[in-house]
């Protein structure tokens, strides 16, 4: 199975996603340590940290809707992706946490638009008739995220901390570039089938299946805020900081490889959420028990899990229970409650890793069990039987527009 998708619009649609993924790939793990080097406790870095997640809440979804009615999505994402890199280098003089929390909220706004649009594009050319797969396309992202963490670690032994705000600026001017790249999808015809109006409501099922979500997704939160700083007093070296970050993305990859087409195959999808926050469950509470450097390397495979697994079943759910014609609204939704549950995580974790170090990411189990009981909750409230492929009669129409609105099938 080759890597590469086929064709030129599936090479720079992975261009594309590599280089919006090279700055996070260096932020999550290395900006803490930045904020650090500055003279940033545990709680002020907890704080300037939520910031960018707060802005996700009110921004992402009237950023993103501006590509609906006044701009190509294409110059869109280039300009975000360009502001944002401005921003990264502005930061290269600041101090004090009220300079640096301004500048990275204005980053953020900019920033709250760069995946949700590069999905976009994706999965427009995907309902063209491109042939491309998901998972193929969006692995690049994956692996560019595990070339940063490698670089980042590496560049922050050589060079120091400071070096961090330039890699950011550098990184998010080359995706600007690349998002020009990307050519504009055809207009895909609306077969007269579709063009009745379909219901708009969301049902009790998708709500409380998107509150699971959020909150699985936002186990996460003390590890991205707190993981490097700790792994830091424990002795491991920068380099070794960036390898465990890498580590936790190998799996990551192979998953959107090979498991890429269960976002075309709907409810089956709640099996894969549970099973990222079951893998949550065993993670964080390992990992507060500093079990040194062999299990952490473990734990940290448990990424494939935690974030892949629960990504695709989250595309895939929301893909059959959102109504048609209300899919983009659904994915903003979830944007923005992962965004307001995983700031919420961030500032208890900057309280409780103040004070109880390791301990802090215990905070991360509970939320991992209510995450999986709204989730079996959801499941008990679909409608109709459904069978193993996560097809309910009910919900047979948006399991059918899902399969053309959201990634396919198709590692071909």
């Amino acid at each position: 199975m080759a890597l590469l998708p086929q064709g030129g619009v599936g090479l720079r649609l992975s261009l594309m996603h590599a280089l919006n993924f090279l700055g996070v790939g260096i932020y999550m793990p290395f900006f803490p340590i930045w904020l650090a080097s500055r003279g940033l406790g545990d709680v002020a870095i907890s704080v300037v940290l939520t910031i960018p997640i707060l802005m996700r809440v009110v921004a992402t979804s009237w950023v993103t809707g501006l590509a609906d009615s006044r701009l190509p999505p294409v110059l869109l994402l280039a300009g975000l992706n360009g502001l944002a890199a401005l921003l990264y280098l502005a930061l290269l003089p600041a101090h004090g946490i009220w300079l640096i929390g301004l500048t990275m909220a204005l980053n953020a706004a900019a920033i709250s638009g760069v995946v949700p649009l590069a999905d976009v594009l994706t999965t427009a050319q995907i309902r063209a008739g491109a042939a491309i797969g998901y998972g193929r396309v969006r692995l690049w992202g994956s692996v560019s995220f595990f070339a940063a963490n490698l670089l980042g670690g590496y560049l922050i032994a050589r060079l120091g901390a400071g070096i961090i705000p330039l890699a950011l600026a550098a990184s998010t001017g080359l995706a600007a570039l690349a998002a020009l790249a990307v050519p504009a999808p055809p207009a895909r015809a609306r077969p007269a089938q579709e063009a009745s109006p379909a219901p708009v409501g969301f049902s009790p099922a998708f709500r409380l299946a998107l509150v699971a979500i959020a909150c699985v997704n936002a186990t996460h939160a003390a590890l991205y805020a707190f993981g490097s700083l700790h792994w830091r007093s424990l002795g491991f070296s920068d380099t070794v900081i960036g390898g465990l970050w890498a580590a936790s993305v190998v799996v990551e990859v192979g998953l959107f490889l090979f498991a890429g087409g269960i976002v075309a195959r709907g409810a089956a999808g709640f099996a894969w959420i549970a099973a990222g926050a079951v893998a949550a469950i065993i993670r964080f509470g390992v990992m507060a028990l500093d079990p040194g450097l062999g299990v952490t390397l473990l734990l940290q495979l448990l990424h494939g899990l935690t974030f892949g697994c629960a990504h695709l079943g989250a595309l895939a759910v929301l893909s059959a229970l959102a109504p048609e014609g209300r899919r983009a609204a659904a994915q903003g939704r979830l944007v923005a409650l992962s965004a307001l549950v995983s700031a919420a995580m961030t500032i208890l974790s900057g309280y409780l890793y103040q004070r109880h170090g390791s301990l802090g990411f215990l905070a991360m189990v509970p939320l991992a069990l209510v995450g999986l009981v709204l989730l079996l909750l959801a499941k008990r409230n679909l409608p109709g039987d459904t069978g193993s492929r996560g097809t309910t009669r009910s919900t047979g129409r948006a399991l059918r527009a899902g399969r053309e609105t959201a990634p396919a099938k198709g590692l071909t």
